[in-house]
């Protein structure tokens, strides 16, 4: 092929010829087995992990309730996964080291898998790379059968004791393959890949004893509980315990989701220990993810994850398996309505837990500016202070005001600082929302109207927005030109009416009226996309602007009303960005900071 204006200068006579490849016009044939299974493999095997993974799978698909793995060399030298499975018979061993020879399609439709594996690749791809030898038996006669395979062969094929389940010995993986196995990682590194693999299918697999063993060091067990929560304290480490948080199960779109994650104070740098479980699989479908992520934005620092295990239970046919060469990934039919469902399950698990203290106290006059900085009334100490009773958070006691800024009460469990402008956001929003799916018929008519004056430029937007407005509880009408007239709008607790959501002129009007008009035009100018997206841009903005400031003192019936009106909310620990509002210092750690 020549390219006349790649002919090198100086010699334009001569154009440069280029080889873009080797000659392809060879006839068609069909690749020798061995080579065919070395691809399979390059798909299936991509290091000592893969292996591990495909292993635990059959042995969990087998029905194992105790599975042990062994590793040496990081893998590379020796894989040993031992289960006490239903086994496989005698006959059959040969046959499940032939590609795509399986047990777990018996009605060949991919439509209804319930197994971890399909496909038939497993042992055949591992014998493709590695030295392997299946010991099995489907009785407890003390009797089963050895099969030895190398590069693909049978060496082996022998009696051998063996109670009920299945011995896989994988060794000398790679060691004919000099280019994978040098770009194979430090035996370190594979050690923790095939970790973070085992946590994954234990907290996947919550009934099933697991047992790693790394040069014979006992480095990850479970008890087979059963419980989400125990396997992830199981897999993670005791100090979490604290900040686990169940999910309240949910059905939707056919599916039923549930798990358990970790409060904002327990964080990670990846998302390894975010684990999906899509009927008994460990999956990382991306757009289920995201909805995750959302769910803890404003809790969490950037770059910054959190532990959690979220399983999905559906019908088989609603779920495509097979999108995945590892079988890492799958396909929801309904992924979108069961993303929203999983994030309003979080954000809702999330927002009814106070944030726990975990810097360190400080002792000595560094404690004193605080307590100086609660803004009370006279004689505020000569009477018992009534407990605040609400329905979603716990009996508590008002202590006062912190710089202004916070709230401090008293409760069984400890001491809680609130922030009073995130706690007024969350007043506001919620309200707003309940108005919002009224169609806006909760709205009340200001004392004067209030005058709104557009530019050009943003007049025929503004038009365009009104019945969205009217759909939140605004009524706007026109009043000649640019100008419009704001009769009505959706209660504001606390704004245009009292904390309670009554417009009885009492001192809870304690918001900025006066951000309202600027609020509603600030988003105008933004794009259409969806109506609803729109609203609930609006909404978290009015919220925002129009709650208390920091820095404003309050007096003690405006902070009662305050606290009683958040325990009115559904979330009543972080705002409608996500941030959290309301932080918890326990009983245990002032035992800890006092050592009493």
């Amino acid at each position: 092929m020549e390219f006349d204006w790649l002919a090198p200068a100086g010699n334009s006579e001569q154009p440069l010829e280029l080889s873009i490849g080797p000659d392809l016009s060879g006839p068609i044939r069909l690749l020798p087995e061995r080579t065919a299974a070395q691809i399979a493999a390059g798909e299936v095997i991509a290091r000592p992990a893969s292996v591990v993974k495909e292993l635990v799978e059959n042995a969990l698909d087998a029905g194992a309730q105790h599975i042990r793995v062994d590793i040496q060399d990081g893998g590379l030298g020796l894989i040993r996964v031992n289960d006490d499975g239903i086994g496989i018979e005698a006959r059959d061993l040969w046959l499940a080291c032939q590609r795509h020879a399986t047990s777990k399609l018996p009605h060949d439709d991919l439509r209804r898998v319930r197994t971890l594996g399909f496909r038939g690749e497993a042992l055949p791809s591992i014998a493709a790379v590695a030295d392997l030898t299946l010991t099995s038996a489907t009785d407890d006669h003390g009797i089963g059968r050895r099969l030895t395979l190398r590069q693909g062969r049978t060496v082996v094929d022998e009696p051998a004791p063996r109670g009920q389940g299945t011995t896989v010995t994988v060794q000398r993986l790679f060691e004919r393959l000099p280019a994978r196995l040098a770009a194979a990682a430090r035996t370190q590194t594979e050690n923790a890949q095939i970790g973070q693999l085992l946590r994954r299918l234990a907290v996947a697999a919550t009934s099933v004893r697991l047992a790693l063993y790394i040069e014979e060091r006992l480095a990850l067990q479970t008890s087979g509980s059963g419980d989400l929560t125990t396997a992830m304290i199981e897999v993670y480490g005791e100090a979490i315990a604290s900040s686990m948080i169940p999910l309240e199960s949910r059905e939707i779109a056919g599916a039923h989701i549930g798990g358990v994650v970790s409060g904002p104070e327990v964080n990670r740098p990846g998302r390894a220990q975010v684990v999906m479980i899509v009927n008994g699989r460990a999956v990382q479908p991306r757009g289920l993810q995201a909805s995750i992520e959302s769910a803890y934005r404003g809790l969490l620092p950037r770059g910054r994850h959190p532990l959690a295990t979220l399983v999905i239970e559906t019908a088989p046919d609603l779920v495509d398996i097979n999108i995945h060469p590892a079988k890492l990934d799958v396909r929801l039919r309904e992924e979108r309505a069961l993303g929203t469902a999983l994030g309003e399950a979080l954000r809702d698990a999330l927002g009814r837990r106070p944030l726990p203290l975990r810097e360190p106290l400080e002792f000595g006059r560094a404690l004193v500016d605080p307590i100086s900085a609660l803004h009370e009334e006279p004689d505020v100490w000569d009477a018992p202070e009534r407990p605040i009773i609400t329905p979603y958070l716990p009996p508590l006691t008002l202590i006062g005001q912190v710089h202004n800024r916070l709230l401090l009460l008293e409760g069984e469990r400890g001491l809680y600082l609130l922030d009073q402008h995130r706690a007024h956001e969350r007043i506001i929003y919620e309200r707003l929302r309940r108005n919002r799916a009224a169609h806006g018929e909760e709205h009340h008519a200001l004392p004067e109207p209030l005058l709104i004056e557009l530019r050009p430029a943003l007049a025929h937007r503004f038009a365009r927005r009104l019945d969205e407005f009217a759909a939140l509880g605004f009524q706007c009408e026109e009043f000649g030109g640019r100008t419009y007239l704001l009769r009505a709008a959706p209660i504001l607790p606390g704004v245009f009416h009292s904390l309670d959501g009554s417009s009885n002129g009492s001192t809870d009007t304690i918001g900025e009226a006066d951000e309202v008009v600027s609020t509603m035009l600030s988003l105008i100018g933004e794009d259409d996309g969806e109506a609803e997206d729109w609203q609930e841009r609006l909404l978290v903005q009015l919220s925002c602007r129009t709650a208390l400031r920091r820095g404003r003192a309050l007096n003690r019936p405006t902070m009662r009303a305050l606290v009683e009106a958040l325990g009115q909310t559904a979330t009543p620990a972080v705002c409608p960005h996500g941030s959290p509002l309301l932080m918890h210092l326990s009983e245990a750690t002032l035992e800890r900071q006092f050592d009493w």
